[in-house]
């Protein structure tokens, strides 16, 4: 896993395609909206880095869903990312 800090500069190092290399496997987590950082990170680490050439499974994103949060902690529990979602998926691509 990896926390990625900035997205300008980003991963100038390619740490993010070394761990794919080891893993074959890659998704990105964001709590922007569909197309926000996550899908940047996505183009840079497939597209200029070249990281399809080591995938075993398919890429994904997790992002928010694409409307407006409800106010309160529930709202954002349903609209972000949650623990749950993550897992599934993860469990998902490792089957594959």
């Amino acid at each position: 896993m990896l926390d990625v800090q900035t997205l300008l500069p980003f991963d100038r190092h390619h740490k993010i395609l070394e761990s794919l290399k080891k893993t074959g496997r890659i998704v990105f987590i964001d709590e922007d909206v569909p197309g926000g950082a996550a899908s940047f990170m996505f183009t840079q680490v497939m597209e200029k880095q070249g990281g399809y050439r080591w995938l075993d499974a398919a890429p994904r994103t997790i992002t928010a869903e694409p409307h407006r949060p409800a106010y309160g902690s529930d709202g954002d529990y349903f609209s972000k990312p949650n623990k749950e979602t993550i897992l599934t998926i993860v469990r998902q691509m490792m089957a594959e």
